[in-house]
């Protein structure tokens, strides 16, 4: 009896373990199968964005390291709390709400992402779907701020990310318990006004929940510009913390150059060298300061330049031509062996490289195909057009410009490697032939401002010509977004100065003043006043202008208005 019911006990212990065993095996096969779907989904994603942070973007005729080794960790700081000690970017990434990152040209905003972007994509990769061993945090995914013109975010990411089968689908969660970080980058870069607050609007809708009780969305949204109108920051006031990216310190130009130097003896000859070349001010924006490692690593045999931060960018940029010069004498010689005219083509456009490049990034900057517009202007200004002797002209044209480091190829043609530097070349024609007129057309265009900004500085025009411009709205406004874009620098920093264009910008605003184009005058000198008073020093020369009983009542009035409406505003719920 004893044994028949060890038997039996022996039986369905046996077979609990079998039934146990299987239950293990379906749930281990489904988790795997789980595991396959959404890894095997999201690795060709991963793997682009992997490659894409690999290389730095600058070639500059040799080896440079990639951006994962010389990368220098960012802070930023909330925008309405300047003073404070600020946050890791990375911790804004892995953060809970959306985010507005603020930046100056050539801050590193771009940068940024593609960093982050990579870094996270290789911690996912090397998790291999497994839950233990995913990384913290979300998945990035990025898109350029002018995708969204057109479309809605989910199916501008479907686009910028084709895959076979299913299109990438951010209304579902990218993995188990995980969100998505999308990164739009560049809203400034959307220069058509329209179209920009298409782009905003379409942000701003994001942010906003049918129900406020609701759980969280499949989706957070890291937004990066440069300065925008107050108005257009207050689209995205509510549901997009605003911060700013902050300077690089002198300890991350001293990380900077000990990431990129192989010994800490050549780390220090480049420090010194900054404080030979006056530029340790400038360096600390990031895009001076990768200029600043590429010139002297690659020039440090010869001459140095002349000091100053004009002067490094020139060098910088006849560098790359140099290194891309190639390219040009390939064209000019297929030139010379299609005669009659080759020759007199050939060698003037040998002479133009810069000219060339010129164009190039003046038509990027304004939105236009650079390859088109190179191809028009040697038709129109060369002893016979190029394209005439030779079929495949656009060709060499596009050979040309990829190879100067300045322009990348992307889906739609080419695009800005660096915009800053792009600009910088744009602004090379008004500074060596400066004309006000076309200056201040080019400083009220959002996006040729910076050109305008580039070009005064190139050309060393003191701002003083503008005095005799405020008394009319094009003139204020360009002189206020000259102190906007300056910041403090030159004349322009000097508080006469800015205290009379803030006088005449609050004299427009008063009199509901209209530009000549037709656009609402008052209302953009309104968004300069609130930009300008958001910075200590323009907040004291309002103040003393609001007081000041030399100037006319409707200025003082408009200023005490303008100090009610910023109350108003920073008590809004």
């Amino acid at each position: 009896m004893d044994l028949e019911i060890g038997n039996q006990v022996a039986g369905v212990v046996s077979g609990a373990l079998a039934l146990a065993g299987a239950v293990v095996a379906v749930r281990r096969a489904t988790r795997d199968r789980d595991r396959r779907g959404w890894w095997s989904a999201l690795q060709p994603v991963w793997r682009r964005e992997a490659d894409a942070g690999i290389v730095h973007p600058h070639r500059f005729g040799g080896y440079v390291k990639p951006l994962s080794e010389v990368y220098v960790p960012r802070r930023a700081v909330p925008r309405l709390a300047p003073a404070g000690d600020g946050v890791d970017v990375a911790d804004l990434l892995t953060g809970a709400g959306n985010v507005l990152l603020i930046g100056e040209p050539g801050s590193g905003k771009t940068a940024l992402i593609r960093y982050e972007s990579a870094r996270s994509a290789r911690r996912w990769l090397a998790g291999r779907g497994r839950r233990r061993r995913c990384p913290p945090g979300p998945v990035l995914v990025s898109l350029p701020a002018g995708a969204l013109v057109h479309r809605p975010l989910p199916a501008a990411l479907a686009e910028a990310y084709p895959r076979d089968g299913a299109p990438l689908d951010v209304e579902q969660p990218p993995a188990p318990g995980r969100r998505w970080l999308v990164c739009v980058d560049g809203v400034d870069a959307v220069a058509d006004p329209d179209e920009r607050a298409v782009v905003l609007n379409r942000l701003a809708a994001l942010a906003r929940s049918p129900d406020p009780g609701a759980a969280p969305g499949p989706w957070r949204v890291l937004v990066t510009t440069r300065h925008l109108a107050e108005d257009e920051l207050a689209v995205l006031s509510d549901g997009y913390p605003a911060y700013h990216l902050a300077h690089f310190t002198d300890a991350d130009v001293a990380l900077l150059a000990a990431r990129w130097f192989a010994d800490d003896a050549a780390a220090r000859r480049f420090l010194d060298w900054t404080h030979a070349q006056r530029i340790t001010g400038p360096v600390h924006n990031p895009l001076t300061a990768t200029v600043a490692v590429l010139v002297w690593e690659n020039g440090q045999a010869g001459a140095a330049p002349p000091p100053g931060p004009a002067a490094l960018l020139d060098e910088f940029v006849r560098a790359l031509l140099r290194g891309g010069r190639d390219s040009l004498d390939a064209a000019c010689e297929a030139l010379r062996r299609r005669p009659p005219g080759g020759e007199r083509t050939a060698g003037w456009l040998a002479a133009r490289h810069t000219d060339l490049v010129e164009v190039a990034a003046t038509a990027a900057v304004a939105g236009r195909d650079p390859v088109a517009a190179v191809v028009d202007w040697t038709a129109a200004h060369a002893p016979a057009p190029p394209a005439r002797a030779l079929p495949d002209w656009p060709d060499h044209v596009r050979r040309i410009l990829l190879a100067t480091d300045l322009f990348r190829a992307d889906r739609h043609g080419l695009a800005s490697v660096w915009p800053s530097l792009v600009e910088y070349l744009a602004a090379g024609p008004l500074a060596r032939d400066w004309r006000p007129d076309e200056w201040v057309t080019l400083m009220n265009t959002r996006s040729t401002r910076f050109v305008a900004l580039q070009a005064i500085s190139r050309a060393a025009v003191a701002p003083a010509f503008l005095r005799d411009r405020l008394a009319e709205p094009d003139g204020a406004i360009a002189a206020g977004h000259l102190l906007v874009g300056s910041a403090g620098a030159g004349e322009a920093g000097t508080p006469s100065f800015r205290a009379d264009v803030l006088a005449a910008l609050l004299t427009h605003w008063a009199g509901g003043a209209d530009g000549p184009t037709g656009r609402d005058a008052a209302r953009e000198c309104f968004a300069l006043l609130i930009t300008l008073a958001a910075g200590r020093a323009d907040r004291d020369l309002l103040h003393d202008i609001a007081a000041d009983p030399r100037r006319p009542g409707d200025v003082r009035r408009a200023a005490a208005l303008l100090f009610a409406v910023r109350r108003r505003n920073a008590h809004r719920p």
